[in-house]
């Protein structure tokens, strides 16, 4: 496993991060702590990862249009909300597109449909990728070791551990997520 982990992580966090990432950021920041990954490497494979998908879903809305939103139902349900953030916050919404749950790629494909300016969403996309790169991995270090000194765990035990509370939360986060339909209308006092 140990092998693996060394040989095939860090393709993994970049993968995942083309997409999403926190939590295998998290994870991989755990695992950096543990000596089972390189910190930097892991930190450098997630911010590839984000900034390159980031820019892949801009440029396919730009140049795609709303045909590549059909494509995708979930963003397509978001596009409104998106919408309207992405017209409050102008190309600031790149900076922290990364940190709204469930609108990341949204945000980002509006911006590609707004036809924001390519230089402008790069170098944003560029800062906010190596912001949210350095923070969750980070987080995911300095966590492992302040959760370790406290429970006296070994480094097989506490991965587990933290593994398990990774995934109990994501649990939690989807069924919540999924079991409130949200809305875009405000509410109307009767």
């Amino acid at each position: 496993m140990e092998t693996l982990l060394r040989q095939y992580g860090y393709l993994l966090i970049f993968i995942v991060t083309l997409f999403e990432g926190e939590t295998i950021l998290v994870i991989a920041g755990i695992l950096a702590h543990q000596g089972l990954l390189n910190i930097e490497l892991s930190i450098l494979s997630a911010f590839l990862g984000s900034v390159i998908g980031d820019q892949m879903f801009f440029q396919l809305a730009r140049q795609e249009g709303y045909d590549f939103v059909k494509k995708f139902k979930y963003v397509s349900s978001v596009l409104p909300r998106a919408k309207r953030l992405v017209e409050r916050f102008d190309i600031y919404i790149v900076l922290f597109a990364r940190y709204i749950y469930g609108l990341r790629t949204a945000l980002i494909v509006v911006c590609g449909l707004a036809k924001m300016p390519r230089l402008k969403f790069t170098i944003y996309n560029v800062i906010a990728g190596l912001i949210w790169a350095v923070s969750y991995g980070f987080l995911g270090y300095f966590f492992s070791e302040a959760i370790g000194s406290v429970a006296g765990l070994g480094k097989i035990e506490l991965v587990i551990a933290i593994a398990i509370a990774v995934a109990a939360l994501i649990y939690w986060i989807v069924r919540t997520a999924n079991s409130k339909p949200v809305s875009d209308e405000p509410k109307q006092e009767e």
